[in-house]
C-alpha cells in the first residue's frame, strides 16, 4: 500500500501530497482514525479526497493510505431486511460497536461472515457456466431466495460443487475451470458502487408496475423497468407517497434510499415498516425491503454516494430475476450534496448554482 500526507482540510474534502501513486475513485484510509474516503481528483502529486465520515480532529501531516481498490459493496445473503448507511455499513452493527452516535473509522462489511446459510446447489459437475449463471440458492428470508450467481466474466466448467448444507459466505461452494485457471466461488463477492453491473439486453418496458395507488395506476401509470419522478415543494407529500408505493406495490424487492432526508422521516420508515405485512406474501414487509438511511445530519459526501450504493444493491437482485423497485428520497438533496462538494473543490458553478455536470450525472444512466 502507498501513502501520501494530508496538506489541506476543507470540511469533507481533503488534499494529500506525496509520491504515492493514487488512482481515481480508489478507496483510501485518511488519518490516524482510518476515515473512509475516495479519490475524486488528481493533479500531479496532489490527490483530492472526499471523506465519508466527520473530519473533525483530523490534522495536517497525517497519512492517507491507498487501498488500491475502488469503493465497493460486499454482496451476498444477509442484505435484505437490513438498514445501511450511505456506504453500506449496517447501522445495527455500528450501534453495537459505537453506541447511539456513529464512531469513526469503522470499516464494517455489509453482511455477516459468521452466519451460516443453507445452500442448495443448482448445477452439477461438468456443467458449462458463464456470467451470472445461478449455481445455487439460499433462503435469505421466507419471501426471497438469494440466487448465488457466478460473478466472474468467465466461461468454464464446474469441477466442484458443494453438497446441500450450511455454509458461511466465505466458504467455497463451487470451483470453475477455464482453459488456464481454476476459480473458487463463494456466496459473496464485491462490486464497485460506481460501476454499473453488466446486462445482455435492455427489455421493452411494457409491463405495468402496480403501485397500489389507484390514482397513479389510472392516470400516471409506471412501467416495470421505467422511471418516475414525484415533483413538489417541501411538505407536499412526496415522501408519504413513496412510503405508500413501497408498502403496496407489486415489486418483489424494495430498495428505499433516504438521501439527505430529515431524521424524523427516516424514523417513521424504521418504525412503520417492521410492523407492516406484505399483502402479497402475508409476511412482514421487511422480508423484502432494504433501507439506506443517510439523513441530513450525516456526512454530506456519503449522501452523494448513497444513491450509487442503493442502485448497486438493486442491480444485484435484478440480476437474479427479481422485480426491484428503487426509491430515492430525495434527488434535490442529492444535488445539494453535489453542490457542496463542488463548492469546496472551487469548481465553476452553473447558472442555477448547481455543478455544471449535474445534468450529465442525472442522464448518465444512474436512474
Amino acid at each position: 500500500m502507498q501513502n501520501k500526507l494530508i496538506s489541506s482540510i476543507n470540511g469533507p474534502v481533503v488534499e494529500a501530497r506525496g509520491d504515492g501513486d493514487f488512482a481515481m475513485h480508489d478507496m483510501v484510509y485518511v488519518g490516524k482514525e482510518n476515515l473512509i474516503g475516495e479519490v475524486i481528483k488528481l493533479n500531479k502529486d496532489v490527490a483530492t479526497i472526499q471523506v465519508y465520515e466527520e473530519t473533525s480532529g483530523l490534522r495536517i501531516g497525517e497519512n492517507v493510505v491507498e487501498t488500491e481498490a475502488p469503493l465497493s459493496i460486499t454482496l451476498g445473503p444477509g442484505i435484505i431486511g437490513n438498514v445501511f448507511d450511505g456506504i453500506a455499513r449496517p447501522l445495527a452493527k455500528l450501534e453495537e460497536i459505537s453506541g447511539n452516535f456513529l464512531g469513526k473509522g469503522l470499516n464494517i462489511q455489509s453482511i455477516s461472515k459468521e452466519k451460516k446459510w443453507h445452500f442448495i446447489p443448482a448445477v452439477g459437475l461438468g456443467e458449462q457456466i458463464n456470467l451470472n449463471t445461478i449455481v445455487g440458492e439460499v433462503k435469505e428470508t421466507e419471501s426471497i431466495s438469494n440466487r448465488i450467481m457466478n460473478p466472474y466474466k468467465i466461461e468454464g466448467k464446474i469441477i466442484f460443487i458443494a453438497q446441500e448444507g450450511d455454509y458461511t459466505v466465505e466458504d467455497v461452494i463451487a470451483k470453475v475451470k477455464t482453459e488456464d485457471k481454476v476459480y473458487e466461488l463463494t456466496m459473496m463477492h464485491k462490486w464497485p458502487v460506481r460501476v454499473a453491473r453488466p446486462y445482455k439486453e435492455r427489455l421493452t418496458t411494457d409491463i405495468p408496475l402496480i403501485t397500489g395507488q389507484r390514482v397513479i395506476d389510472t392516470m400516471f401509470p409506471i412501467a416495470k423497468g421505467g422511471t418516475a419522478m414525484i415533483p413538489g415543494g417541501f411538505g407536499t407529500g412526496k415522501t408519504m407517497l413513496q412510503h405508500q408505493i413501497a408498502k403496496w406495490s407489486d415489486a418483489d424487492i424494495i430498495v428505499y434510499i433516504g438521501c439527505g432526508e430529515r431524521g424524523n422521516e427516516m424514523t417513521e420508515v424504521l418504525e412503520d415498516f417492521p410492523k407492516l405485512i406484505d399483502p402479497r406474501t402475508k409476511r412482514p414487509l421487511m422480508e423484502k425491503t432494504i433501507l439506506i438511511a443517510n439523513t441530513s445530519n450525516m456526512p454530506v459526501a456519503a449522501r452523494e454516494t448513497s444513491i450509487y450504493t442503493g442502485i448497486t444493491i438493486a442491480e444485484y437482485y435484478r440480476d437474479m430475476g427479481y422485480n426491484v423497485a428503487i426509491m430515492a428520497d430525495s434527488t434535490s438533496r442529492w444535488a445539494e450534496a453535489l453542490r457542496e462538494i463542488s463548492g469546496r473543490l472551487e469548481e465553476m458553478p452553473a447558472e442555477e448554482g448547481y455543478p455544471s455536470y449535474l445534468p450529465s450525472r442525472l442522464s448518465r444512466g444512474i436512474w
